[in-house]
């Protein structure tokens, strides 16, 4: 009788200690999703950006040098295009580094590249 008994209390024990995390679980969870509120409350009755004051007006801010290209465009390529790809380097990479060259490619390697990347998806059967 007293091994059925130790066996009832042994498992109660391991319910027990189980219940108390579950527990524990959802008052953390609870706690969290009171927070989340909370702020939710604290933004929605934030100012809208429109009622703040106007800010005081600050100097004008310094203007930035920014690098000369080491080459110029060529005729196949556009101006325009020549210097968003000189600006994407620049604001991409930094000062460190220049444009070598501008040239078109009239090559299939993408579509290739793309056909080979859905071939490879398709599962034989």
């Amino acid at each position: 009788m007293n091994i059925f008994f130790a066996a009832v209390a042994e498992v109660l024990k391991f319910e027990t200690a189980l219940l108390l995390i579950v527990l524990a679980g959802l008052l953390v969870l609870a706690k969290i999703v009171s927070d989340l509120r909370a702020e939710v409350r604290g933004l929605r009755s934030a100012p809208a950006p429109e009622d703040k004051p106007a800010p005081s007006p600050q100097p004008a801010p310094a203007v930035v040098p920014v690098a000369v290209p080491a080459i110029t465009p060529s005729a196949e390529i556009p101006a325009d295009v020549f210097a968003a790809v000189a600006s994407a380097v620049y604001f991409t990479l930094g000062e460190q580094h220049r444009v070598v060259s501008v040239s078109p490619v009239e090559s299939l390697a993408w579509s290739r590249e793309g056909r080979r990347s859905i071939f490879r998806s398709h599962t034989f059967r």
